[in-house]
């Protein structure tokens, strides 16, 4: 069996046409939130551990295995919440 080079090209396209997301699907992305807890000077979420954006996991009120939450924004960025000097009590 043979395929013509534009026959090849033209499924090529398409394939890559659905499956790339478009732009409005991207921008809808709805925030996502994951509950982690302070491992050492940063936010532990199952096996990843991600820098402390606001507040801080040393001090007082914070030390290994104090809550702290990770959120994937909308925009594409992540922030992560630990719970010395948070900003905001409901994340940290």
């Amino acid at each position: 069996m043979q395929f013509s080079f534009t026959t090849v090209l033209f499924a090529l396209m398409a394939t890559a046409a659905v499956a790339a997301p478009s732009k409005e699907a991207a921008e809808k992305r709805s925030a996502q939130t994951q509950t982690g807890e302070c491992n050492g000077t940063s936010c532990r979420v199952g096996f990843e551990n991600y820098e402390c954006n606001k507040g801080s996991c040393v001090g007082n009120g914070g030390g290994d295995g104090k809550r702290c939450t990770v959120v994937d924004n909308a925009d594409g960025t992540r922030t992560s919440w630990c719970p010395v000097g948070c900003p905001d009590n409901n994340l940290c």
